[in-house]
């Protein structure tokens, strides 16, 4: 695991060390030029600025966050895990806020540092309550519903993403203990993926989830420092990037979005860019413009919607908002 500063809370470092909290300048080692895609940043959700200055009029100032983690779309509302506020931010798609829920706790709809989130099409928000070792599940108005353990091998594992399948139905969870864990939409433990290790299929800290158009899971498995990609079946399908601090390498990749045609885009946090993969997993370019790369501070969760990126900027404490070419 990377070297973060300590907290006095062994729970809060579960949910850093797992979103690094430190960054280095790209100029350093990246190429004077490089290949890079242009894409506006438009808007941020978070700190006051005037890229959601009508959102700053609101009469309900929204709040601010504190090291979140992950983003996800729903019925135009974007929901964010405000982790070290225990809490899930919603805003509208204009930087409005709207409403948050959670607390500090252990009882049900309460969290102890969450980490991951999923908003699916069965208008239910799926939480990976990390600190609580537990998945919990909401309405998308958040309103608790229900919510189950993760266990692996009879011993809790601290959750890090859950992902609702959308063909099957089933949760996809990936935990401290280097697995990914299928579960059936009630909490029953079907199946588990991996093991501990370097080879392909292996993994050492799998953190975010995204699920591809055809239904295939991309995990980020952070410490081997690559995106792996799985069939419905649970077999390996293909590997995207490597070990490096080079274009088209990755270091300390935290976040992944797929758009429609089938292109990744990998947030790496200890270098501070973006990064596009072709369908094929063949590196295209960085996020950036003339050259240059779009230089971030830990960008960790992300999801694409309509054209539009969200990246959550941890330690700056807000979501960047970038269109993308259609």
């Amino acid at each position: 695991m990377e070297h973060s500063q300590r907290t006095t809370s062994n729970l809060a470092y579960s949910l850093i060390s797992l979103c690094l909290l430190f960054s280095i300048t790209t100029a350093s080692v990246y190429a004077d030029s490089i290949k890079t895609r242009s894409a506006e940043q438009i808007l941020q959700l978070g700190p006051a600025t005037g890229l959601n200055a009508g959102a700053d009029k609101q009469k309900t100032p929204a709040p601010d966050l504190q090291l979140p983690s992950d983003i996800a779309i729903h019925k135009n509302r974007a929901y964010v895990v405000d982790g070290s506020n225990h809490r899930i931010v919603v805003y509208d798609l204009q930087g409005k806020f709207l409403f948050s829920f959670g607390s500090k706790g252990s009882k049900p709809g309460q969290f102890n540092y969450p980490v991951g989130i999923d908003a699916a099409k069965d208008n239910r928000v799926y939480v990976a309550d990390s600190g609580n070792n537990r998945i919990q599940i909401f309405s998308d108005k958040g309103v608790y519903l229900s919510g189950f353990a993760v266990k692996n091998d009879g011993k809790r594992g601290r959750p890090i993403d859950v992902l609702r399948h959308s063909k099957s139905g089933n949760l996809i969870v990936s935990n401290s203990n280097h697995h990914l864990l299928t579960y059936s939409p009630k909490g029953k433990l079907l199946k588990k993926w991996g093991k501990n290790g370097t080879s392909r299929g292996e993994f050492r800290y799998p953190a975010t989830l995204s699920e591809l158009e055809d239904g295939r899971i991309a995990v980020v498995d952070v410490l081997n420092s690559r995106v792996q990609v799985f069939n419905t079946d649970g077999t390996l399908s293909t590997v995207v990037g490597e070990w490096g601090v080079l274009p088209g390498q990755l270091f300390r990749p935290k976040g992944i979005a797929i758009d429609n045609k089938g292109n990744f885009y990998i947030s790496d946090s200890y270098m501070g860019v973006i990064q596009k993969y072709g369908d094929d997993a063949i590196f295209d370019a960085v996020l950036g413009k003339n050259g240059k790369p779009y230089t971030l501070v830990t960008p960790v969760g992300m999801t694409i919607n309509k054209n539009r990126l969200y990246v959550v900027e941890m330690k700056n404490n807000r979501v960047l908002v970038y269109q993308l070419a259609k």
